[in-house]
């Protein structure tokens, strides 16, 4: 198929146009292969008055073409308005998918402001109106966080992430410290996720001050390594966390354990303590005292006590018989002695 062929004088590269991420590596690559190959995919152009063209596409060909010496190149000439010719552009720089977030947003503000509707972009760029919407609002943020984005320090999933928050403090506390942080993406959700849980506390108890101020880069540091064991309270870190999959009674039974002798650590060598201190006490014959109340029992071979396992037998002989009476009902210190 030939196409017109036009000089290269007269096309004229507006300035305000979508134009894609155009690197060395790219720009060699496509000098070597027109320098052997010749000029083989044509620009886009729109005539002007006077004979003269406005590129809608083809901008580094153009370029290439100028440094081999070549002159005139093959067009496709677009009759169109405004508004037609930048949805043109956009569309030829994005398809190529070499464009930044913040490129695609210019693009879309362009044609935005050519007079293209949000249903017209989103039916040129096969999306949604809420994606367009999204995009359109990467223009409202501020230089710092566009000149991110356009970068690739940051990228459209941390800006969606902390738009879920809910006032413009915390999205710019949560969007800087993903910068500083070089946050990954599923770590800002988890972020977001744990500031979204303290605000709705805050929300329920009435008590604002729970999340009156955002958290310093060291504290949201934190938030994202360390977390809430469900049982005791403490601060751990997420790596050493277990999914919570646990019935209502035994969440009920640690809660009561580590409520009652401390933190697991400390709880966990007192029911082993209390463990041997049982073992001991059976080894000596204490459960005489278990078995006349219980009912009988095996016979256990008699083992040689000790002078503290005899004092161990005596102090667990009264506990015993506590422990029976309150399994059967009777409060301590209701019936016979020992």
């Amino acid at each position: 198929m030939s196409w017109p062929m036009v000089e290269t004088d007269l096309i004229n590269v507006p300035a305000e146009r979508v134009r894609a991420t155009f690197t060395k590596e790219k720009h060699d690559e496509l000098f070597s292969s027109m320098k052997n190959f010749g000029f083989t995919v044509p620009i886009l152009i729109t005539p002007k008055p006077g004979g003269m063209y406005d590129l809608i596409d083809g901008e580094h060909r153009i370029l290439v073409a100028k440094e081999l010496g070549i002159t005139k190149v093959p067009a496709v000439i677009v009759e169109g308005d405004v508004k037609k010719v930048t949805l043109l552009n956009a569309l030829a720089n994005t398809a190529r998918g070499s464009q930044n977030p913040m490129d695609v947003a210019r693009a879309l503000a362009r044609c935005r402001d050519v007079g293209a509707t949000a249903d017209e972009m989103a039916a040129a760029y096969g999306h949604t109106r809420e994606w367009v919407t999204f995009y359109l609002n990467l223009c409202e943020l501020p230089d710092v966080y566009q000149a991110a984005l356009h970068d690739e320090v940051l990228h459209v999933g941390h800006v969606r992430e902390c738009l879920r928050l809910w006032n413009p403090e915390e999205i710019d506390a949560c969007l800087g410290t993903a910068i500083q942080l070089r946050w990954k993406v599923e770590v800002t959700k988890n972020y977001v996720d744990q500031r979204m849980i303290r605000w709705q506390v805050a929300q329920a108890s009435k008590d604002t001050a729970i999340v009156r101020a955002p958290p310093t880069v060291e504290e949201a540091r934190e938030i994202v390594e360390y977390g809430d064991c469900l049982t005791c309270g403490r601060k751990i870190p997420r790596r050493d966390l277990r999914m919570p999959t646990i019935c209502p009674e035994c969440y009920e039974l640690t809660q009561y354990v580590t409520g009652q002798l401390g933190p697991p650590k400390d709880a966990m060598q007192i029911i082993y303590e209390a463990l041997q201190l049982y073992w001991r006490a059976t080894r000596t014959n204490v459960p005489s005292a278990i078995q006349h109340d219980v009912g009988p029992q095996q016979p256990a071979e008699q083992q040689p006590s000790t002078p503290e396992d005899d004092a161990i037998a005596k102090i667990s002989r009264s506990i015993a018989q506590e422990i029976v009476k309150a399994l059967k009902g009777q409060g301590p210190g209701e019936g016979s002695g020992a």
